[in-house]
């Protein structure tokens, strides 16, 4: 489960930074980074039924939470680009990568303890608990709305 909760940020990340990145070129299909976290931060407070007080308190937390965790992978995202491009791969290679990511998934499972510790400051524990499967269900729902848009734009294009 921990994997599957890894891979789905991982890869909900990386469409994020692609996207942005990938939109400098072609504004009319700019990703918008705000409109997301508005839209997670909707999504939260529904999910976990927060009052307006609990919200103000939570959110922005949680915000930082995630832009950390896309910055910890940051480097095992490079690392695993710079393999894919490399004609002839070495175990070494390999070796690199699955360090890479062993090491961001070490230093997520901190972040992931000190932030709450910190929601547990702001939060009863039951929403505490509950946030991480709303967390799980809003980055599978927005990868699944990803993968249908891609899908629709591909068809276009042929």
């Amino acid at each position: 489960m921990k994997s599957k909760n890894i891979l789905i940020l991982t890869l909900l990340i990386s469409f994020v930074f692609s996207v942005t990145v990938g939109a400098q070129d072609k504004p009319k299909r700019s990703f918008d980074v705000e409109a997301l976290k508005k839209e997670k931060a909707e999504f939260l407070k529904k999910e976990l039924n927060l009052t307006d007080a609990e919200a103000k308190a939570f959110l922005p937390l949680e915000s930082e939470l995630t832009e950390k965790k896309f910055e910890i992978y940051r480097d095992a995202r490079i690392k695993t680009r710079e393999l894919r491009r490399k004609k002839d791969k070495t175990d070494a290679d390999f070796q690199k990568i699955t360090q890479a990511n062993l090491e961001a998934e070490r230093k997520e499972l901190d972040l992931q303890v000190e932030y709450y510790k910190k929601f547990n400051n702001v939060l009863p524990a039951e929403k505490v608990e509950k946030y991480r499967a709303a967390d799980i269900k809003f980055k599978e729902a927005a990868l699944k709305r990803h993968r249908e848009q891609h899908r629709h734009g591909e068809n276009r294009n042929k």
